[in-house]
């Protein structure tokens, strides 16, 4: 008997078995299958031809699901033939409403969704994964959703059927226990039309695409990792998801030459994991599993793959993938036995091309990905808004509606501070995301609490890693005990574009340092909710449970997420019983360190810290001593403790997670205290346009860009700290000075770091 309560059950059966065979059947339900768009691959590039009026006529071959054919529009202006043809590249699976007239196209009013691409194939050789039931579609019409689509590679077939997947093949926990029925991250089998059509398509050369059929079909020959070879295709259904259940195959395109995987092993947990480090050694490569990384997820999206889990019972989820987090958050809107004001709220959007593992993710927890309400993007970058018009899109041909929130400064630039200064700065969102910045309906109101009832969220701009960079904050009621719990997720982790001082991110290298210390200063929270999963081991985490949770010595003493992630620092100092440093600040504290400290430039000579080369808040480049109004108590900050989320109750994290990177900050000893003040000198929380200052770290003098620092919150003031002190004793005894309102002097370095003098209670003068 399995004695895994419900809500934390891990699914090996669930995913294993996740497949979608049609039975068939002429019952269509109510659905008119006539409004369906036609599809069909793209296998020539588009023809014009011009009439006396100076009109063209697009003409384009498809391999179609009935046969094939050549299809041409009628007359058009040349501009709107150019719209049409550009989506009608070789490699492109499009949809478009048959004309009357057999094998013309009925020209859309906007002339550029005349076709549309479902999928895009091209000269690639990278897999593309798409589920049936989620994912891209051809296009609603009518009011009537679009029939499915699939896309993966082939590993199997009969008369009748045909599997698809990623190849993923999980067959046992961290633990080495392996699993009776291997976990298939994502196969599914589906039922052929007896008169479905297949085509071989070349993507070296389209024209040489030509009709085959099902026995020519390759087959994957098998799942070890090591077969590179594998079997790409794409299918298309005869109806749509709401009938998803019944849903036959009709047309199906593979792909010659062969899409080849990496080679290489993969796991639930990050490449390179200590969970990986008594895993032995690849046969194939030769090397240590840990030491291998893995293909890129633009090229291997497989190799990220990793199974959902709940953090909170039936409120919070984890969806994303084993490198980037994307969160689920239910929120109950408090109105009894009444569904229609609920919300399902999407945290961040993954990568592109790994859609098919975030709606995976979703079923298997027994969410619907059509059923999300909000998405809210953390900043604008491709890993973390890539699927986002995949999900609208999907929510378009079911007739949803999806509000779409970022933060302004990402999407449309720094117009304005908190504290009314102006200013023209780009944000990061490309300028050729114009779906995304056409659909965004909300922009965050900043340092204030939304309320969902049993989920609250705050924003917090905080620039640095982008212009726009949001962290958020999650107040989350465990229905187990009616209380709520804190999680804090910082939305912009990565120094990339940081490391060294230019004209152009001076501001935000300061804003960078600036958001870590107010977080810590101004945030009681809970737990970690990380955006990468190398910033906080929240995948080994869960491994490292569903692993105790398995051990059958285990079976009375069931944990769940909550059990498993530490709030405190297993092994910080405590104070009256309590251990000092959180989770959180401790990941905060990492990657302030390496932005602010000189260490960064010894351990890697691409970093130039703010110690060390700046930019230094205007005038205190000579280390001033100033007066100051003290806004706070103050805090005690401890240097970073590598290992993360140390719980001895669980064997796999009885060490703790050390993860790899800038682990030379690792700084347990080294105590800090940090206080939110008022400096009474010439710095107004921003570093301003055209600001000249020299740069010893460089060598050179900038001129740098103005932008917000602390003018990001609306209330005065800055955070700083003390130079580090060596002891916890040390910092005790300055903290005990510190009193919010008291007006002190003090010495500050140039990189507005506090001077702690050899009696250290006479820090604050």
């Amino acid at each position: 008997m399995n004695t895994v309560p419900r809500h934390w059950r891990l699914l090996p059966a669930a995913i294993a078995a996740a497949t979608l065979v049609a039975c068939g059947g002429s019952d269509d339900k109510g659905v008119d299958r006539s409004a369906f768009r036609a599809a069909g691959m793209v296998y020539a590039a588009p023809q014009t031809t011009t009439d006396a009026s100076g009109n063209q006529t697009v003409s384009v071959a498809v391999l179609a699901k009935d046969g094939v054919k050549t299809l041409s529009t009628t007359a058009v202006s040349a501009a709107a033939a150019t719209a049409i043809s550009a989506k009608l590249v070789p490699g492109n699976l499009v949809d478009w409403v048959p004309a009357t007239q057999a094998n013309q196209v009925t020209v859309a009013t906007d002339a550029a969704q005349t076709f549309n691409v479902v999928l895009s194939k091209g000269s690639s050789a990278a897999a593309q994964f798409d589920l049936a039931k989620f994912g891209p579609e051809v296009t609603r019409n009518k009011d009537i959703p679009g029939p499915m689509v699939a896309a993966g590679w082939v590993y199997a077939k009969s008369a009748g059927t045909i599997t698809v997947g990623d190849g993923r093949a999980v067959l046992a926990d961290m633990a080495g226990r392996a699993y009776a029925t291997p976990i298939k991250r994502y196969e599914e089998t589906y039922t052929l039309a007896s008169d479905v059509k297949v085509f071989n398509v070349d993507t070296s050369d389209y024209s040489k695409s030509a009709a085959s059929t099902v026995a020519a079909i390759p087959v994957t020959a098998d799942y070890a990792y090591a077969t590179t070879a594998r079997q790409a295709a794409y299918l298309l259904f005869d109806t749509n998801h709401t009938e998803s259940e019944k849903a036959k195959v009709v047309a199906i395109w593979y792909f010659t030459p062969q899409s080849t995987s990496d080679g290489k092993p993969v796991w639930d947990v990050p490449s390179q994991s200590p969970l990986l480090a008594d895993k032995g050694t690849d046969p194939v490569s030769g090397q240590a599993y840990m030491a291998i990384n893995a293909t890129g997820v633009t090229a291997a999206p497989y190799t990220r793959s990793t199974e959902p889990f709940e953090m909170v019972k039936d409120t919070m989820y984890y969806v994303g993938d084993n490198e980037v987090a994307s969160y689920i958050l239910r929120a109950d809107m408090g109105t009894p036995n009444d569904k229609s004001d609920d919300k399902l709220i999407k945290i961040d959007a993954g990568w592109a091309n790994s859609g098919y593992q975030y709606w995976k993710n979703m079923e298997l927890l027994g969410l619907d990905p059509r059923a999300v309400t909000d998405i809210w993007l953390t900043h604008g970058h491709g890993d973390h808004y890539g699927t986002v018009v995949e999900q609208l899109r999907m929510a378009d041909n079911a007739g949803k509606t999806v509000k779409l929130w970022a933060s302004r400064e990402d999407v449309t630039g720094i117009t304005q501070d908190q504290r009314g200064n102006t200013w023209n700065i780009a944000g990061a969102l490309p300028a050729s995301e114009t779906e995304i910045r056409a659909r965004t309906t909300d922009f965050y109101k900043y340092d204030a609490w939304y309320d969902y009832g049993n989920v609250q969220i705050m924003v917090i701009w905080s620039p640095g890693h982008t212009p726009g960079t949001t962290n958020m904050l999650f107040r989350v009621k465990n229905p187990t005990d009616g209380k709520f719990v804190t999680f804090g997720y910082h939305g912009g982790y990565g120094v990339n574009g940081l490391t060294t001082p230019t004209a152009a991110n001076g501001f935000l290298r300061l804003s960078f340092q600036a958001g870590f210390s107010y977080l810590q200063q101004s945030l009681d929270v809970d737990f970690v909710s990380p955006q990468h999963t190398n910033q906080f081991p929240i995948v080994e985490v869960y491994q490292a449970l569903k692993a105790y949770n398995r051990d059958p010595a285990n079976a009375g003493k069931q944990l769940t997420m909550l059990d498993a992630m530490r709030s405190k620092v297993f092994d910080s100092p405590a104070i009256a019983g309590t251990n000092i440093t959180s989770e959180f600040a401790n990941q905060l504290e990492k990657r302030r360190s390496v932005i602010s400290y000189a260490a960064s430039d010894t351990a890697n000579t691409s970093y130039k810290s703010l110690e060390t080369s700046g930019p230094f808040k205007p005038g205190r480049e000579a280390g001033p001593t100033v007066t100051a109004t003290l806004l706070d108590g103050g805090k005690i900050v401890q240097g970073f403790v590598g290992p993360q989320n140390k719980n001895p109750a669980i064997p796999l994290l009885a060490s703790g997670i050390v993860t790899a990177t800038d682990q030379y900050v690792n700084d347990p000893t080294g105590f800090y205290v940090q206080v939110a003040v008022q400096v009474n000198d010439g710095y107004q929380g921003y570093l301003p346009d055209s600001f000249v200052q020299f740069s010893p770290g460089t060598n050179q003098t900038i001129t740098y860009r103005g932008g917000p620092v602390e003018s990001v919150h609306a209330k005065p003031g800055e955070v700083l700290r003390t130079k580090r002190l060596n002891s916890l004793a040390e910092a005790q005894a300055v903290l005990a000075t510190i009193t919010q309102g008291r007006q002190v002097t003090m010495t500050l370095t140039p990189a507005s770091e506090i001077v702690v003098p050899a009696d250290v209670t006479q820090t604050f003068r």
